[in-house]
């Protein structure tokens, strides 16, 4: 009975970090995307790298645009967020 509630778990607890992409990527098994750069007007240069179970991940629908790739990385331009409006709260 233990060894059934040890697997259970086990699996509960593999089922959870799966959910977080989190540590997929960090072991690189999705693709995954870091900020290289940051210009002055807040707009943000990402660097996307292909994982083992799935390419390199697209911005396009962050409203980013594709710079090419730079080696095995891609590179994308992205613009600055928009800061909250704290007159209005």
């Amino acid at each position: 009975m233990l060894r059934i509630f040890a697997v259970a778990i086990v699996l509960a607890g593999s089922m959870i970090a799966a959910k977080d992409h989190r540590l997929l990527a960090r072991t690189h098994l999705v693709g995954s995307c870091a900020t290289v750069a940051t210009a002055k007007d807040g707009s943000e240069w990402r660097a996307c790298g292909a994982g083992t179970l799935s390419g390199k991940p697209s911005l396009a629908q962050a409203g980013c645009t594709d710079a090419g790739a730079r080696g095995s990385a891609e590179l994308w331009r992205c613009p600055a967020t928009l800061a909250a409006n704290v007159a209005r709260q």
